[in-house]
């Protein structure tokens, strides 16, 4: 950790404290059907190198995190598949004499073979997807049990050849308010009112009002749940095929966790009102559990299950998007034969199925590497 101080009339104070961690893997692997095609059964193999990093500075009343990660793929014989991704996360948080603001910053660029999947089913063709996002929220404290949040939002989303593959570029801006409540120490509330707005290049706007309840109770300093419902309304402009309509469906979100010395785990299923690559606001459908468990002093054992669903999308009596699922499951075992370096072994098996077809796409991946880590700087 690096300790900032300045000297003010011969008296030292510690302005900042800067820490931050990075690791990095080394990996080659075995990919059946990496473009998610039904029917098929073709094999390759891969080469990835992934660096993520985190730094952050804090004081008495702020914190500030980065969080940036450069991930490069390559493929033996499919290398239009080759891809370089990166995003770059920030988070702000400031805390006030009667409330604390907030500001998350997210910028990514991959593929449509990943940014796609389960949404659009665009899966078949590497292009460029690139999204940037900001959150701004402040929340004010009434009372020492009540308070109030104003979050305001806006998201930027690209690809590149986009019209050739039915791709859309659009615009999405969101506005949430709504008091929050602290009933005890372990059990908050919230209701949140929540408008947001779609603009596609070239389509018709969209609006989308939301309202939900959430409820969340921490039993232990191990285990958690919490659970949210509500309601959501999607209005869709006129078009030159279609007059204006609208849409209503229910929202929600369940979740619990645990935290122990040995096992952790978090089960979640959510469901909410997005945005999708071709322009439109659609109902997705969000399940994912993940356990990690230590099975020795130096190895690990993690089993993510997790999978999308995108519900079919009409405006007045026109169907404009079928439904697309998308599910995946691993297991990585990690053995750490030094205190910065690990042994890696990966399994994942992958199914799809696009709107409009029948047949299910499967796909799998074996990977072995090599993880280092350095461990808090």
């Amino acid at each position: 950790m690096l300790t900032i101080t300045a000297m003010t009339a011969g008296r030292s104070s510690q302005a900042a404290d800067w820490s931050g961690t990075v690791q990095a893997s080394a990996s080659a692997g075995y990919v059946t059907n990496p473009r998610m095609l039904p029917g098929v059964d073709n094999s390759d193999e891969t080469g990835e190198l992934l660096v993520d990093g985190s730094a952050m500075r804090a004081t008495e009343r702020s914190q500030l995190t980065v969080t940036p990660q450069v991930r490069l793929t390559r493929y033996d014989h499919q290398t239009d598949l080759d891809t370089d991704e990166g995003r770059l996360g920030i988070d702000f948080q400031e805390k006030l004499e009667r409330g604390d603001w907030t500001f998350d910053g997210l910028g990514l660029t991959d593929s449509t073979v990943t940014s796609e999947r389960g949404t659009t089913g665009i899966t078949y063709v590497n292009r460029r997807h690139t999204a940037g996002s900001a959150d701004f929220s402040y929340e004010r404290f009434s009372t020492e049990r009540l308070s109030w949040l104003l979050q305001i939002g806006a998201q930027i989303t690209r690809y590149s050849d986009a019209a050739q593959f039915g791709l859309v570029n659009y615009d999405y801006g969101s506005v949430q308010f709504g008091p929050n409540w602290n009933f005890s120490e372990r059990l908050q509330g919230s209701l949140t009112l929540q408008a947001n707005r779609l603009n596609p290049d070239g389509g018709a706007r969209q609006n989308n009002y939301a309202v939900a309840a959430r409820l969340q109770r921490s039993f232990s300093e191990r285990y958690a749940w919490r659970v949210s419902v509500g309601g959501t309304r999607v209005d869709y402009s006129s078009t030159n095929t279609s007059p204006a309509s609208s849409s209503t469906t229910a929202q929600y979100e369940i979740g619990a966790n645990y935290k122990g010395e040995r096992l952790t785990w978090d089960l979640s299923a959510r469901r909410a009102v997005l945005p999708i690559g071709i322009g439109l606001l659609a109902p997705e459908t969000v399940a994912a559990l993940v356990i990690a468990a230590n099975t020795s002093e130096h190895g690990t054992v993690t089993l993510s299950l997790n999978g999308i669903r995108t519900d079919a999308v009409s405006v007045g009596s026109v169907v404009v998007h079928s439904s697309d699922t998308f599910g995946q499951a691993s297991v990585e075992w990690r053995y750490h034969f030094t205190a910065h370096w690990a042994f890696s072994a990966l399994y994942e098996q992958a199914r799809s199925r696009a709107g409009g077809v029948q047949e299910w796409a499967n796909g799998r991946e074996a990977r072995l590497g090599v993880v280092w880590d350095s461990g808090r700087l």
